[in-house]
């Protein structure tokens, strides 16, 4: 027995180095498996971000296409009953696109509740990396089908844009100013439109007649001034109706 010592001695070293070398293996196994659910978890949070700032750009057009409606909506009493059936248009379409709006930022924020749940889960245990994996997947479809009410929300925005050029509406925006000293009133015209503009102006009213014609730059303005209470202004523009204001 002494003499076979040395031998048990090594065969139990070797069976420790094999258990210790399994332990080993495990733990870099576990460990590689949370780190790819860390990447795909930070790839859904990629999507997800990308989701909120496309979000971001339909609430800020929204909100321009908005600001141009409210602006033909404040034209003359000629004008109301064509922007009153385009307000009626707009109206409904706008209504889809809050529920449409309201649903997504509900699903975002879901989103984003389940995505902390994951991450609290993968530290506190690597043993259910699998579980996490499966709740990943659902995570991703979430991302997908936010992408696709999305888009959905976008083409609803494209729908707005038309309203405008149905109601044939010029561009433009229009105020009065008293003068000093009696001198009457100046209109001031201005161009909605990034885009140079032709009017015509015709004037009358108390005995009097005058046209005139400019060309508008983009965003600009133009004044017509010496006007007296009581007088008609009518603008003109090819492809859009007439626009007429009366000074007061």
């Amino acid at each position: 027995m002494p003499a076979k010592s040395p031998t048990a001695l090594r065969a139990a070293v070797l069976f420790l180095a094999a258990i210790v070398a399994a332990l080993a293996y495990a733990a870099y196994h576990l460990d590689s498996v949370a780190a790819h659910g860390k990447e795909q978890l930070a790839l859904a949070d990629s999507k997800i971000g990308q989701a909120k700032a496309d979000l971001g750009m339909a609430n800020a057009r929204s909100a321009e296409l908005q600001l141009q409606i409210e602006s033909i909506g404040s034209q003359t009493a000629d004008l109301k009953a064509q922007l009153d059936k385009a307000q009626a248009r707009r109206s409904g379409l706008e209504s889809q696109l809050q529920r449409a709006l309201a649903d997504l930022r509900s699903q975002a924020d879901n989103a984003r509740v389940r995505e902390s749940d994951f991450q609290a889960v993968i530290k506190s245990s690597h043993d259910a990396s699998s579980g996490l994996l499966k709740e990943l997947e659902q995570a991703k479809s979430q991302a997908k089908d936010l992408e696709a009410q999305l888009a959905k929300t976008q083409g609803d925005l494209a729908k707005l844009q038309p309203l405008a050029i149905k109601a044939r509406v010029p561009p433009l925006t229009t105020s009065f100013e008293k003068g000093f000293w009696d001198r009457g009133f100046t209109l001031h015209v201005k161009n909605l439109n990034p885009d140079p503009l032709s009017v015509n102006i015709k004037i009358t009213g108390l005995g009097t007649a005058f046209a005139r014609s400019a060309t508008m730059e983009g965003g600009g303005s133009l004044n017509v001034e010496n006007l007296a209470a009581g007088m008609r202004v009518a603008i003109e523009s090819a492809g859009y109706d007439t626009m007429t204001v009366t000074v007061q």
